[in-house]
C-alpha cells in the first residue's frame, strides 16, 4: 500500500472532520471522497489491513454524510420557495413556462409533475370500516389552494389533476365501477383514442407517484383504443383471466417512452432506473440458477451491498419506496429474489413524524416549520363536517393567522382533533427490507428506510426488534 496515499487519505478524513464540526459540507470534498474510496477498494487486493479498512469506512461514511446534508439543504430551499404556491398553481406554472401545446404532452407532463409533489394518504390502506374509507374517499380538497407535497387518495388526486388539465382546455372524465372507491380518469383524444390516467393504484407492485419520482417506466397512464373505455387498469393487468387483453394493452406502453423523450425526461438511453440494471452485473442474472452456497453467498452479499448505496430518489416516502426496491429486486436471480423480503411499517403520523421532521430540520426557516405544521395539521382539517370548517379553519388553511394563534386554535379543539385521529388513523410509513440465508432462513441483514432521515441497518433480527421498541414509544 502506498504510504504517501494513506498518509494524504487520513490528513483528508481530519479535514473533513472538522468542517463537520463547524457544518461545512462541501461538495469539493464529496467528489475527492468517492475519489479516494474507490482507491483504497482496489488497493484491498493486495492489503487488507485493519488501517485500511477503517479508512474506507470512514470515507463511505463521509459520503453519506455529505451526500445527505446536501440532499437536504436543497430540499428545504425548494420548499421554501414554493410554500406560498398551492400545488395547482406549481404545475400549471411549469406547464405554461414549457409552453406545451399539444394536449398528450400537458397530459403527461402534468401527470409526472404533479406526482412528484404528492403522496399517497396510507390512512386509507390501512382502515377496515367501510365508512372510514368512504369518509377519505370522500374529503373534500381546494383544488385552487392545496398544498405542496400533500397527501392524497385518488379521488382527490383525480380533482387536482382534473383541474390542472382544465386550464388548458382539456377535459378530464371521471371512471369508477359501482361499490368500490377507487376512481380514475379518462381524457379522450379523437373519436378512436383515449388516455387512462390512474397515478395512485398500486398495479403490478408498481405505483406512479412512485414511478415519477424515480423517473421510471409508469404504469397508470397509457393511450389506447376507446375499446378499453371505463376499463379499470389493475383488473386489465393483475387479473389472470384477462393475459390476452393485458398482452395487448402493454404494446401501447412503448409509446410513453417517446412521449418522454420529447418532454426531455429521458435520452435514448431510456430510464435512470433502466440505465443503473443494465450497467449493473449484479442484474445480468434474471433467470440464472444458483447451485452451490459460494456463489448465494456472493449474490447475497453483492445484493445487500447494492440496496445499502443506491441513491434514493428526491421526496420519496416509505410507502413509494417499496415499488422502487421491487424493480431492482426482480431482476435478481430467483434464488436471491426468494431470500428477501419487503414489509412497509406503519406509524402514527403526528407522534412520529412531526418530531422525526423537526430533529431533522432542526434549523430550517420559520416558514418551513410552519408549513410542515400547515401540512399535517390539514390531514385533520380535511376531515371536518361542513359545521365545523368555519372562517377560522380557512384562515389556518390560507396561513393568515400565526403560528402562535394555529397552536393556541389546536389546544382548544383538542377533543375535536383527537377525535378525528382515533377514527382515521393516520400513519407514516418505514419500509423494511429484510435478507436471508436459504434452507436456514436465518437473518443475513435488515435495512429500513424513512423519508428524509435516510436508511438504518442492522446485522441481527435482535437489533432491528431493540429498534422497533422505540417506534412503539412513539405510538404512546
Amino acid at each position: 500500500m502506498s504510504e504517501e496515499l494513506m498518509n494524504k487519505v487520513l490528513l483528508f478524513i481530519q479535514k473533513c472532520q472538522k468542517n463537520f464540526m463547524h457544518n461545512v459540507f462541501l461538495e469539493e470534498d464529496l467528489i475527492k471522497a468517492q475519489e479516494y474510496f474507490e482507491l483504497l477498494k482496489q488497493l484491498k487486493t493486495e492489503d487488507n489491513s485493519t488501517m485500511l479498512n477503517v479508512a474506507i469506512r470512514k470515507l463511505d461514511l463521509i459520503i453519506q454524510q455529505i451526500n445527505k446534508v446536501n440532499y437536504r439543504n436543497n430540499y428545504i430551499e425548494n420548499i421554501v420557495n414554493s410554500v406560498s404556491l398551492s400545488v395547482t398553481e406549481y404545475i400549471i406554472n411549469l406547464i405554461k413556462e414549457k409552453h406545451l401545446t399539444d394536449p398528450i404532452l400537458i397530459s403527461r407532463y402534468a401527470y409526472i409533475e404533479l406526482a412528484k409533489v404528492l403522496y399517497y394518504d396510507i390512512s386509507y390502506v390501512k382502515q377496515t370500516n367501510p365508512t372510514i374509507k368512504s369518509k377519505i374517499c370522500n374529503a373534500k380538497v381546494n383544488v385552487k389552494k392545496e398544498k405542496m407535497f400533500s397527501s392524497v387518495v385518488c379521488t382527490q388526486w383525480l380533482q387536482l389533476y382534473t383541474y390542472i388539465l382544465k386550464q388548458f382546455g382539456i377535459d378530464v372524465i371521471k371512471r369508477s365501477i359501482p361499490d368500490q372507491d377507487h376512481v380514475w380518469g379518462e381524457i379522450k383524444l379523437d373519436d378512436d383514442h383515449i388516455i387512462v390516467v390512474d397515478a395512485t393504484d398500486y398495479i403490478n407492485s408498481s405505483i406512479d407517484l412512485s414511478n415519477a419520482k424515480s423517473l421510471s417506466p409508469t404504469i397508470g397512464f397509457v393511450i389506447l383504443p376507446v375499446k378499453y373505455s371505463n376499463l379499470k387498469l389493475y383488473d386489465i393487468l393483475n387479473n389472470p383471466y384477462n393475459k390476452e387483453m393485458a398482452q395487448k394493452v402493454q404494446e401501447y406502453y412503448k409509446l410513453n417512452r417517446e412521449i418522454d423523450m420529447t418532454l426531455g425526461y429521458i435520452t435514448k438511453k431510456g430510464y435512470p432506473i433502466e440505465r443503473i440494471i443494465k450497467e449493473n452485473e449484479l442484474f445480468q442474472y434474471t433467470d440464472a440458477t444458483i447451485r452451490n452456497s459460494k456463489d448465494h453467498t456472493y449474490f447475497m452479499n453483492k445484493t445487500m451491498e447494492f440496496f445499502q448505496k443506491v441513491k434514493i430518489p428526491n421526496n420519496m416516502d416509505g410507502y413509494e419506496i417499496y415499488a422502487y426496491y421491487h424493480k431492482f429486486i426482480k431482476q435478481l436471480p430467483p434464488l436471491i429474489r426468494a431470500n428477501i423480503t419487503q414489509k412497509t411499517i406503519y406509524v402514527d403520523f403526528v407522534s412520529y413524524q412531526l418530531s422525526k421532521l423537526r430533529k431533522t430540520f432542526l434549523h430550517a426557516p420559520k416558514e418551513y416549520l410552519t408549513y410542515l405544521d400547515g401540512l399535517i395539521y390539514n390531514k385533520y382539517y380535511k376531515y371536518l363536517s361542513e359545521a365545523d370548517n368555519n372562517a377560522f379553519f380557512e384562515q389556518i388553511r390560507q396561513g393568515v393567522v400565526t403560528q402562535e394563534e394555529v397552536r393556541d386554535s389546536i389546544a382548544k379543539n383538542e377533543m375535536l382533533i383527537a377525535q378525528i385521529n382515533r377514527s382515521m388513523n393516520t400513519y407514516y410509513a418505514i419500509n423494511k427490507l429484510q435478507f436471508y440465508k436459504p434452507i436456514t432462513c436465518d437473518t443475513l441483514g435488515i435495512q429500513i428506510y424513512e423519508p428524509l432521515i435516510g436508511t438504518k441497518r442492522f446485522d441481527t433480527q435482535e437489533a432491528f426488534e431493540e429498534f422497533e421498541k422505540t417506534i412503539v414509544l412513539n405510538l404512546k
